[in-house]
C-alpha cells in the first residue's frame, strides 16, 4: 500500500462519515494547536478561541449531506479548487490574446462544461467575468477548509486504526 498513490490510498480506507468531522471538534481540547485544522482558529484580545467564519459554514455542509464520505468531500474540494484554477487559468489566457469581454463568457461556456459556467445561471457567470477574483476566491477558501476537515477526520480514522493493531 505504501507504493500506492495518496487518493488511492485514501480511497481504500473504509468509509469515514463526513458528519465525523464535527465530531471531531468536539474530541479536540484545543482545535487550535492541531497541525492540520489549527490556523482555523484563533484568539480574541481576552483569549477567547475564535473561529474563522468559513468554519461553522463548511462542518454544517459536511454535517448535512447524508450519506456523504470525507474521502468525497476531499474530492469535492480539491474539484472546487482545480475548476478555480482552470478558470482563472483560461480567462487570463484568453485575455492577453485579445478575445473581447462579450466573446469571452461565450467562449469560456464552449470550452468546458466542468469548469461550471455552461451550467451556471447566466447572472452568475457574467458577474464571474467581471471579476474572477472576487468570485472564486471564497470557493476556494471553502474549499480548503473542506479539504482541511475531511483529511483530518481521515487522519483521526487511520490513527485509531494505527494504535489499535
Amino acid at each position: 500500500m505504501a507504493d500506492a498513490p495518496f487518493l488511492e490510498r485514501l480511497a481504500q480506507m473504509p468509509p469515514v462519515s463526513a458528519a465525523e468531522t464535527a465530531a471531531l471538534l468536539e474530541r479536540l481540547d484545543e482545535p487550535n494547536s492541531d497541525p492540520v485544522i489549527g490556523p482555523l482558529f484563533g484568539a480574541d484580545d481576552d483569549g477567547e478561541t475564535v473561529v474563522n467564519p468559513l468554519v461553522p459554514v463548511v462542518l454544517q455542509n459536511l454535517v448535512q449531506k447524508e450519506g456523504l464520505t470525507c474521502y468525497a468531500a476531499l474530492l469535492e474540494g480539491l474539484t472546487g479548487i482545480w475548476n478555480a484554477a482552470v478558470r482563472a487559468a483560461v480567462v487570463q489566457r484568453l485575455r492577453a490574446s485579445g478575445l473581447p469581454q462579450d466573446d469571452l463568457l461565450i467562449r469560456l461556456q464552449k470550452l468546458s462544461p466542468t469548469l461550471g459556467l455552461a451550467s451556471e445561471n447566466r447572472e452568475w457567470a457574467r458577474e464571474w467575468v467581471a471579476d474572477p477574483f472576487t468570485q472564486d476566491a471564497l470557493l476556494v477558501q471553502q474549499c480548503v477548509v473542506r479539504v482541511l476537515f475531511s483529511l483530518r477526520a481521515m487522519a483521526e480514522s487511520r490513527a485509531q486504526e494505527l494504535t489499535q493493531a
